[in-house]
């Protein structure tokens, strides 16, 4: 007898759908990576020098507040050495970058520009020595740009070395000794995202199903922006935890149950495309909720396996009950729902004995390190030395942001600007060694400085008092860093009255009304952002190494090598499939994500861009196929079809040439015929829009 059913309200969050809206368009919202503690730190150790500054009638101290905050952003996380590289490197290389350049700036215009120029191309080539190098190259040509703007006599500027060194110094002691954090947290929350981003795939599939749609909008919606979501994230986890070398012990231990978590979600994921596909044709009539039992007791199992992910002691024993309970309720079901989420359970069964702890070295490996790939290591002085190339990119880059930062400063040196080195701070930031990824980072600091400089003008009224001006400082400190892995514009939004209102609190001669101060960082971050974006379009321009024809040719082959590896299951290892299927969401989040970007630019007009659409459209519906056929296969082998296979490598050769500009005929797919199966209609529907787009690229060049 079947139940009424209601129909689910646990829909996907609404800051999810915004963050997966923004990382199509190039602007990452990662709300996972907010660091509450790491912002109460940060806060402290800003705060205290601000304190002390105002305690001590001493302005000059405010390098001290500016030298702890900076410090706390060069922190990359992860383990005690590479944490006091990063930071302990910055606080050296800041203390005698303020001083230097303060003193030299105070010989005149001329020597203060070409002091900048040396130290911004030197800061800048730090990006040849990896990420955590590249934040503190950009945190010192930060130091180098705001000392410009503080010339001083050569003793005054060794005071002001020996203030920043206590800044920073402080900042490196209570992070690294006095308030320890433990260092996979940031890693920690990645994976976690993993399986929160899987809920609310399975809340949006539970609410499509149970509504009864069919061959609408709202699936496509669904398959296009959570795929790439999941995907998205999945790759970030990978990413964050790769950054950890696997070391020994207790590291390596951890390192190999996010590795577990990760692998386990990338087979959930496998699942719920699987079942997207197959709900959307045949989702007709209201579902019961004995129908819609597995995927309720999957949301409910992901919900709690993200938090136990979160803990540094999972408890195993409940994310093996929860496993259990869905292999129990999927049992009954004899349909694809029953059998995902039987794939699930056995997912999250295997993770609960990855989390055992290892009773042998033996044991470490059931958890495959794919990270760790055997590179061959430059020597720091071989790096520098292709870095100095005048082909390298890094110097090309270097290069352009000492000349567009230079120019920036002389020109507000001759317009005579008020709190200038905003300016040239903004232009520093801003500028990417890509084009694509410069303007995102652009609107984003325009938008968060206006936001946050009409924040920063009505806190500067509402808190007229210093004290009153010293409580809110604490607060936007610790927002600031909390934020800063979640959302560039969130960042920028906090920063700006936190810097507003200590320049408020610490230099009032200067400006008797804290708006002045908001307007002026408002107008300096929109000239700085803007003259940096100018920099990048002008000199050498660097595109993105392939464009996109290049990307949707590899999404084509990508999805086309998978559907081929399926339909070859039995003669193909189940690890080569796996590869071929995370292979093929990569190509198609790449084109995708590149196609959004060029509609945003005003591309809008170009009519393959719509044709292109169609084509990664068709791409994410051969990939379900794939998918499903490729859980009945691991569910019930059979021997491999050679007319399935003949159609599909006939396909992948047709394709290829179509989505290059090659002309080609369909002989060999008449030759082979088109199988009666899911998998050849997707594909017979793959080349038929590439057949489009071929049509819509020689109209426009035409």
């Amino acid at each position: 007898m079947s139940h009424a059913h209601t129909v689910p309200t646990d829909r996907s969050s609404p800051l999810g759908r915004l963050a997966r809206w923004l990382q199509a368009r190039s602007f990452a919202l990662t709300p996972e990576q907010i660091g509450i503690t790491e912002g109460l730190r940060a806060a402290t150790a800003v705060a205290l020098m601000v304190t002390l500054a105002l305690y001590l009638d001493q302005p000059v101290l405010s390098w001290a507040a500016f030298a702890a905050f900076w410090a706390c952003l060069a922190d990359p996380g992860g383990p005690f050495g590479v944490r006091l590289r990063a930071m302990g490197g910055f606080a050296l290389i800041g203390t005698a970058m303020a001083g230097a350049v303060s003193a030299v700036a105070a010989l005149g215009h001329g020597w203060a520009a070409a002091a900048l120029f040396v130290a911004l191309f030197i800061c800048c080539l730090s990006r040849v020595y990896g990420p955590a190098a590249t934040q503190v190259g950009v945190l010192a040509c930060c130091v180098a740009v705001v000392a410009v703007g503080y010339p001083m006599a050569p003793l005054d500027a060794l005071r002001l070395s020996g203030v920043f060194l206590l800044g920073s110094g402080w900042a490196v002691t209570l992070c690294l000794v006095l308030w320890r954090i433990h260092p996979y947290a940031p890693a920690r929350r990645a994976v976690a995202a993993i399986y929160s981003e899987l809920g609310d795939m399975t809340a949006e599939l539970l609410a499509l199903h149970a509504s009864g749609a069919t061959q609408d909008a709202r699936w496509k919606a669904h398959a296009a922006e959570h795929r790439r979501a999941v995907r998205d994230t999945i790759e970030r986890a990978r990413a964050a935890v790769g950054r950890f070398s696997a070391g020994r012990g207790n590291g390596r231990d951890i390192r190999r149950a996010l590795l577990a978590a990760i692998e386990a979600g990338e087979r959930i994921f496998a699942g719920l495309i699987a079942l997207g596909y197959d709900l959307e044709p045949h989702a007709t009539g209201t579902p019961t909720d004995a129908d819609t039992l597995p995927l309720r007791q999957l949301r409910a199992a992901l919900t709690r396996t993200s938090r136990q992910v979160m803990r540094s002691e999972p408890d195993r024993a409940l994310v093996a009950y929860e496993a259990e309970v869905l292999d129990r309720v999927a049992r009954p079901a004899h349909d694809l729902v029953g059998r995902v989420a039987q794939v699930c359970a056995q997912a999250l069964a295997d993770l609960t004995r990855a989390w055992a702890p290892p009773v042998d070295d033996g044991a470490l490996a059931t958890v495959p390190e794919q990270d760790e790939t055997p590179r061959r290591r430059l020597t720091p002085a071989r790096a520098l030395r292709l870095a100095l190339v005048p082909s390298s990119p890094i110097a090309r880059h270097a290069l352009r942001v000492a000349l567009v930062v230079t120019a920036t400063y002389a020109v507000t040196a001759y317009l005579d600007v008020a709190y200038a080195y905003w300016a040239t701070m903004a232009a520093v930031v801003v500028m990417q060694p890509q084009a694509a990824t410069t303007w995102p980072r652009t609107l984003e600091r325009v938008v968060g400085s206006v936001i946050g400089g009409a924040a920063a003008a009505f806190l500067a009224v509402a808190l007229p008092t210093p004290l009153a001006l010293l409580a809110a400082i604490f607060p936007l400190a610790a927002a600031t860093i909390a934020l800063r892995s979640v959302s560039y514009s969130l960042f920028v939004t906090f920063l700006t009255p936190l810097f507003v209102l200590v320049a408020d609190l610490l230099h009032p001669g200067l400006n008797a009304h804290g708006e002045g101060i908001a307007l002026a960082r408002a107008f300096n971050n929109t000239l700085g952002s803007v003259i940096g974006l100018a920099g990048c379009l002008v000199l050498w321009p660097e595109r993105e190494p392939k464009g996109f024809p290049h990307k949707l040719a590899a999404a084509v082959e990508a999805n086309m090598r998978y559907a081929t590896l399926v339909v070859r299951a039995g003669q193909t290892p189940y690890a080569e499939i796996d590869a071929a299927r995370r292979a093929a969401g990569l190509a198609s989040t790449a084109a995708e994500v590149t196609r959004q970007r060029m509609v945003l630019e005003g591309r809008r007009r170009k009519a393959h861009l719509d044709e292109a659409g169609a084509v990664l459209e068709t791409l994410r519906r051969l990939a379900g196929a794939a998918t499903v056929a490729w859980l009945d296969e691991r569910t019930i082998p059979g021997p491999p079809d050679t007319r399935r296979i003949g159609y599909c490598e006939a396909a992948t050769m047709r394709l290829g040439a179509l989505v290059r500009g090659v002309p080609t005929d369909d002989s060999a797919l008449d030759r082979e015929g088109e199988p009666p199966d899911d998998i050849a209609r997707a594909v017979t529907h793959v080349v038929q829009a590439a057949k489009d787009y071929a049509r819509a690229v020689e109209v426009t060049r035409s």
